[in-house]
């Protein structure tokens, strides 16, 4: 009989967080030692999600303007989780989720603060109609800067497990709690 992995239940969303596999962890070291900063790497994820959870910008198809940013996806059925992180600081949150594709009018709406294992970090709601084409659009991030980097982690709104803005809002703490940024 094969092992269940260990689970942790999140109150509000009942989405059960697992332990990441080694492959997530190889994939963020690959990823920080090729932008040359600490990137984002999650510890536990929801069930189906990974191992490419990050990925160097600015390489294979992805336009030239994102070197040096860290780009990532995953998603099954359920969710569909985006994380990024800017090679330098950056003050303006539309500028974070949009990339290197931001242009003036992208606009994202603060949620409020956090501060998850030390870190103080802003929760944003990206809507769809002023962040066309961002891969955060229609997703709750919570942005943070450290070590002059400026970094983004979130979930899209709407997926059956995680209705509503809120409870997307649950799911991206309970994600933060997670997170440790890997060094090349």
């Amino acid at each position: 009989m094969e092992a269940q992995p260990k689970t942790q239940k999140t109150q509000s969303a009942d989405l059960r967080f697992v332990a990441a596999s080694s492959a997530v962890s190889a994939n963020c070291r690959t990823t920080a030692r090729a932008v040359g900063y600490p990137v984002p790497c999650p510890t536990r994820l929801p069930i189906g999600l990974g191992p490419d959870v990050t990925g160097p910008g600015g390489v294979g198809g992805s336009d030239k303007s994102w070197r040096g940013w860290v780009i990532g996806s995953s998603g099954n059925e359920d969710q569909h989780l985006v994380i990024t992180a800017s090679p330098r600081p950056l003050t303006n949150y539309a500028k974070l989720v949009n990339g290197p594709a931001w242009y003036p009018q992208d606009r994202v709406r603060p949620l409020g603060w956090d501060r998850i294992n030390g870190r103080r970090m802003r929760s944003v709601y990206v809507p769809p109609a002023t962040n066309g084409g961002s891969a955060f659009m229609h997703h709750v991030v919570l942005i943070w800067t450290e070590s002059g980097h400026t970094y983004g982690v979130g979930f899209h709104v709407g997926f059956h497990n995680a209705a509503g803005i809120g409870r997307t809002l649950d799911l991206d703490e309970e994600l933060a709690k997670y997170i440790k940024l890997v060094r090349p």
